[in-house]
Protein backbone atom coordinates (compact mmCIF):
# COMPACT_ATOMS: atom_id res chain seq x y z
CA UNK A 1 0.00 0.00 0.00
CA UNK A 2 1.18 3.50 -0.83
CA UNK A 3 0.88 6.56 1.40
CA UNK A 4 0.88 10.26 0.53
CA UNK A 5 2.91 11.98 3.27
CA UNK A 6 3.25 15.69 3.93
CA UNK A 7 5.79 16.59 6.63
CA UNK A 8 6.34 20.02 8.15
CA UNK A 9 9.81 20.49 9.67
CA UNK A 10 11.09 22.77 12.45
CA UNK A 11 12.62 25.12 9.88
CA UNK A 12 9.08 25.61 8.38
CA UNK A 13 9.94 23.65 5.22
CA UNK A 14 7.37 21.20 3.87
CA UNK A 15 8.04 17.93 2.09
CA UNK A 16 5.42 15.96 0.13
CA UNK A 17 6.19 12.43 -1.05
CA UNK A 18 4.78 8.95 -1.64
CA UNK A 19 6.06 6.08 0.48
CA UNK A 20 5.26 2.50 1.44
CA UNK A 21 6.01 3.35 5.10
CA UNK A 22 3.43 5.56 6.87
CA UNK A 23 5.59 6.32 9.93
CA UNK A 24 6.99 9.81 10.48
CA UNK A 25 9.25 9.47 13.52
CA UNK A 26 12.00 11.96 12.78
CA UNK A 27 12.96 14.41 15.55
CA UNK A 28 12.84 17.51 13.37
CA UNK A 29 9.19 16.99 12.21
CA UNK A 30 6.63 19.25 13.87
CA UNK A 31 3.58 18.04 11.88
CA UNK A 32 2.55 15.32 9.44
CA UNK A 33 -0.40 14.41 7.31
CA UNK A 34 -0.56 10.79 6.12
CA UNK A 35 -3.19 9.52 3.67
CA UNK A 36 -3.56 6.37 1.61
CA UNK A 37 -2.43 7.14 -1.94
CA UNK A 38 -4.31 5.86 -4.98
CA UNK A 39 -3.65 6.53 -8.64
CA UNK A 40 -6.89 7.29 -10.47
CA UNK A 41 -6.95 6.04 -14.05
CA UNK A 42 -9.80 6.44 -16.53
CA UNK A 43 -9.54 4.15 -19.54
CA UNK A 44 -11.51 1.58 -21.49
CA UNK A 45 -8.89 -1.08 -20.74
CA UNK A 46 -8.00 -2.36 -17.29
CA UNK A 47 -4.74 -0.84 -16.06
CA UNK A 48 -1.46 -2.70 -15.94
CA UNK A 49 2.07 -1.96 -14.75
CA UNK A 50 5.26 -1.96 -16.79
CA UNK A 51 8.84 -1.04 -15.97
CA UNK A 52 10.84 0.56 -18.77
CA UNK A 53 14.39 1.89 -18.41
CA UNK A 54 14.16 1.70 -14.62
CA UNK A 55 10.89 3.73 -14.40
CA UNK A 56 7.55 2.12 -13.52
CA UNK A 57 4.47 3.18 -15.51
CA UNK A 58 0.73 2.58 -15.36
CA UNK A 59 -0.62 1.47 -18.72
CA UNK A 60 -2.42 2.50 -20.83
CA UNK A 61 -1.17 6.05 -20.91
CA UNK A 62 2.44 5.73 -19.72
CA UNK A 63 1.59 7.33 -16.34
CA UNK A 64 4.79 7.44 -14.23
CA UNK A 65 4.27 5.98 -10.76
CA UNK A 66 6.09 5.04 -7.55
CA UNK A 67 8.50 2.06 -7.96
CA UNK A 68 6.54 0.03 -5.37
CA UNK A 69 3.12 0.60 -7.00
CA UNK A 70 0.88 -2.45 -7.20
CA UNK A 71 -2.41 -2.92 -9.03
CA UNK A 72 -4.24 -2.52 -5.71
CA UNK A 73 -2.92 1.07 -5.59
CA UNK A 74 -4.86 1.95 -8.75
CA UNK A 75 -8.51 2.98 -8.90
CA UNK A 76 -9.80 2.25 -12.39
CA UNK A 77 -12.91 3.84 -13.88
CA UNK A 78 -14.23 3.45 -17.39
CA UNK A 79 -15.04 6.64 -19.27
CA UNK A 80 -18.69 7.49 -19.73
CA UNK A 81 -19.83 6.92 -23.26
CA UNK A 82 -22.26 9.41 -24.68
CA UNK A 83 -25.11 7.95 -26.65
CA UNK A 84 -25.44 9.66 -29.99
CA UNK A 85 -28.95 10.09 -31.28
CA UNK A 86 -28.96 9.76 -35.03
CA UNK A 87 -31.78 11.57 -36.71
CA UNK A 88 -33.21 9.64 -39.60
CA UNK A 89 -32.99 11.59 -42.82
CA UNK A 90 -35.97 11.28 -45.07
CA UNK A 91 -35.00 9.77 -48.38
CA UNK A 92 -37.29 9.79 -51.37
CA UNK A 93 -36.84 8.95 -55.01
CA UNK A 94 -39.04 10.13 -57.84
CA UNK A 95 -39.06 8.66 -61.34
CA UNK A 96 -39.68 10.63 -64.54
CA UNK A 97 -39.88 9.54 -68.16
CA UNK A 98 -37.83 11.56 -70.59
CA UNK A 99 -39.58 13.62 -73.23
CA UNK A 100 -38.53 11.09 -75.90
CA UNK A 101 -40.20 8.30 -73.89
CA UNK A 102 -37.10 6.07 -73.95
CA UNK A 103 -35.09 7.16 -70.89
CA UNK A 104 -35.91 7.44 -67.21
CA UNK A 105 -34.59 10.10 -64.87
CA UNK A 106 -34.58 9.96 -61.08
CA UNK A 107 -34.78 12.75 -58.56
CA UNK A 108 -33.33 11.70 -55.21
CA UNK A 109 -34.30 13.75 -52.18
CA UNK A 110 -32.13 13.36 -49.08
CA UNK A 111 -33.13 15.77 -46.34
CA UNK A 112 -33.26 19.17 -48.04
CA UNK A 113 -30.97 18.19 -50.92
CA UNK A 114 -32.22 17.17 -54.38
CA UNK A 115 -30.32 15.65 -57.26
CA UNK A 116 -31.58 14.60 -60.66
CA UNK A 117 -29.96 12.21 -63.12
CA UNK A 118 -31.06 14.19 -66.20
CA UNK A 119 -28.50 16.18 -68.22
CA UNK A 120 -30.47 19.40 -67.63
CA UNK A 121 -29.79 19.21 -63.88
CA UNK A 122 -26.17 20.34 -64.36
CA UNK A 123 -26.99 22.82 -67.10
CA UNK A 124 -29.64 24.47 -64.90
CA UNK A 125 -27.33 24.42 -61.86
CA UNK A 126 -29.58 22.05 -59.93
CA UNK A 127 -32.92 23.51 -60.96
CA UNK A 128 -34.12 21.26 -63.79
CA UNK A 129 -37.83 20.74 -64.58
CA UNK A 130 -37.88 17.46 -62.63
CA UNK A 131 -36.53 19.09 -59.44
CA UNK A 132 -39.03 21.94 -59.87
CA UNK A 133 -41.87 19.43 -60.12
CA UNK A 134 -40.75 17.58 -56.97
CA UNK A 135 -40.51 20.89 -55.10
CA UNK A 136 -44.03 21.83 -56.18
CA UNK A 137 -45.35 18.45 -54.93
CA UNK A 138 -43.67 18.95 -51.54
CA UNK A 139 -45.18 22.41 -51.00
Amino acid sequence: MLYQISNTYKDDSVEDFISTNPTTDQDNIIGSVVMVHRYRITSLMKPGLVTFSGQKYIMPGWVPCHPQTQLTDIVHTKPTVKKVVVEKIKKHEYEFMSSNGKDKYFVRVVGESMKCTCPGFWVSKGNCKHVKEVRSKQS
